[in-house]
């Protein structure tokens, strides 16, 4: 066989159906190696964006199907890991997202920047240079071109001198990318201190709103629902009115905020403080000198999440996701005990300990220690044993036992039965301390066997506890801008919740990728219960890295 005939025997990746080169291409990382593709050949460059398009279209299907698939990322060993965190600010950049601050387990702040390497799921740290931010969170981080625009935030007092208020900052930072520097810029107009508030970028402007402010005459905070833009190529800042002043959203923090367009922006939810929460919808058209906000339907209600206050959302196509928790899991705040652990580990056991002894002190009560002898049982020399054959002698005496326990006169009971039996008061005597020295007994073996029912019950496996998941909401913003915009809550599925997704969270954050969402960090807690206590709070700070795709097919 020649060389030529040999070669033409040999297949190559070249000789595979279209199908089955974009399902190979599906299943690398859509980031730089997925980009690297693109130059390998005309076919490649043609395969690797149908794949592109497929993988964006499946997240969208699969997010109205409510049919996503979570994948978490454990750190590898030895390798450097970001530091748990919450309140933090992320963005999403090319092949990287970027991580800046939040709040430690001790209730101090970071100010330090991450990055993750979505190709290879890895975390870096930037060493960077230039003027760093001071350390804080819930601060506002967006994308600019090559560059990290901060603003904002918040930090813990310092421990001297005492009582003292939280500092907010309004200080405004930019991250060249390329350069590997932060910048501070220095302009005369800025808001004031500001934290919690959110932001949106509109072609060249930043957007904020609302938030936590002090202006510098003042003590406290208070909240605000003003509007400032930032002009992010000359870093100018400038105030916006709105044409109706009685028409705008309250004062509020915690609120989220979606870019639409170069000149649409839509806000909902927020709080204004405790127990004040909001789940309202407005949209701000951004033309003309003066700005206008617009409230906005909202439809099926019923199937919105429980929170919408301190909790990201992320767009993706019409559809605006929210990660709340569950609605099976949405009961009042009370203390959870499993049902075995409950019934067979307390009551039941205590309810068969009970029975028996209960048994076998009736027989004692009425035979001489609250009552009188049987003379039958007098008589007989056979020593009565604990058990069932009591049972007919126990019933007989109930109405006279019950009189006797509650110290009532009955006309069935005598004493005149020690006077009777008076020679048989010393085999009496000597058989009910045999009688108690066995109940003791019995008594003590009981009570071991019950504790140790009760310690192999208070230890159920871990697949058997009760896991509260989060759930996701789709709130479907399609008709948003129309005449009369309203937005629609889509019906739920499995009350939202996903058996393989994380527990719930708060105060994480979560940014869209390329074909799929990226949720990192938080506090695994429910949201209602959350204080200025911190007794448990590192085991509830977390750095888990989750995301969000559509399911893998085969072909």
């Amino acid at each position: 066989m020649t060389l030529e005939a040999s070669n033409k025997n040999v297949c190559t990746i070249e000789d595979l159906p279209e199908e089955v080169l974009e399902f190979i291409l599906s299943l690398i990382p859509p980031y730089k190696d997925l980009h690297d593709c693109l130059q390998v050949s005309k076919r490649w460059r043609r395969c690797v964006l149908n794949v592109t398009k497929s993988r964006q279209r499946n997240l969208d299907k699969s997010i109205s199907e409510f049919a996503i698939a979570w994948q978490s990322v454990i750190p590898v060993a030895m390798a450097p890991t970001i530091t748990r965190r919450y309140s933090h600010a992320a963005v999403v950049h090319d092949n990287s997202m970027y991580v800046f601050g939040g709040c430690t387990c001790s209730m101090t702040t970071f100010n330090d920047l991450w990055r993750l390497d979505l190709s290879k799921r890895q975390w870096v740290r930037p060493l960077t240079m230039g003027t760093y931010p001071s350390p804080k969170a819930c601060c506002s981080m967006v994308c600019y071109k090559d560059s990290l625009v901060l603003f904002g935030g918040w930090t813990h007092p310092a421990s001297y001198p005492l009582h003292q208020t939280w500092h907010l900052f309004n200080e405004l930072h930019v991250y060249d990318i390329t350069a590997n520097q932060w910048n501070y810029i220095n302009t005369e107009n800025m808001p004031p201190p500001t934290a919690g508030h959110s932001v949106s970028v509109h072609g060249k402007w930043m957007v904020i709103f609302g938030g936590l402010q002090r202006a510098s005459n003042v003590v406290h905070s208070t909240k605000s629902n003003d509007i400032w833009k930032l002009n992010l190529d000359t870093r100018t800042w400038y105030k916006q009115e709105t044409t109706d002043e009685h028409k705008k959203p309250v004062q509020r923090y915690g609120q989220s905020q979606t870019m639409l367009d170069d000149e649409h922006l839509l806000m909902m939810g927020g709080t204004g403080g405790t127990a004040i929460y909001y789940s309202d919808v407005w949209i701000l058209k951004m033309t003309g000198d003066l700005w206008t906000w617009l409230p906005v339907e909202v439809r099926n209600s019923g199937d919105a999440p429980p929170n919408l206050w301190c909790i990201p959302v992320c767009k993706v196509g019409d559809k605006i996701i929210v990660l709340s928790r569950s609605r099976q899991n949405y009961t009042p705040h009370m203390v959870y005990y499993s049902k075995v652990v409950w019934m067979r580990g307390d009551l039941e056991q205590e309810k068969r300990l009970e029975r028996k002894v209960k048994q076998v002190d009736k027989d004692e009560n009425v035979n001489g220690k609250r009552g009188t002898f049987s003379v039958r049982r007098v008589a007989s020399d056979e020593e009565p044993q604990p058990g069932p054959s009591h049972g007919s002698n126990n019933q007989s005496n109930k109405p006279q036992l019950s009189n006797v326990l509650n110290n009532a006169p009955s006309p069935g009971i005598s004493l005149s039965a020690f006077n009777t039996y008076e020679n048989n008061t010393s085999k009496a005597d000597h058989r009910r301390e045999r009688r108690l020295e066995n109940l003791r007994r019995l008594e003590e073996k009981l009570k071991k066997q019950m504790i140790e029912i009760n310690q192999s019950w208070s230890t159920p496996l871990p697949k058997k506890q009760k896991r509260n998941v989060l759930g996701m909401y789709v709130l479907d913003i399609s008709h948003a801008l129309d005449p009369k915009p309203y937005v629609t809550w889509l019906p739920l599925k499995n009350n939202g919740a996903f058996c393989q997704g994380p527990e719930e969270t708060v105060l994480y954050s979560l940014v869209a990728g390329k074909s799929e969402l990226i949720m990192f960090g938080g506090i695994q807690k429910d949201v209602s219960s959350l204080s200025c206590t911190t007794n448990n709070l590192s085991n509830q700070v977390t750095n888990s890295l989750h995301f969000i795709t559509a399911p893998k097919y085969i072909i």
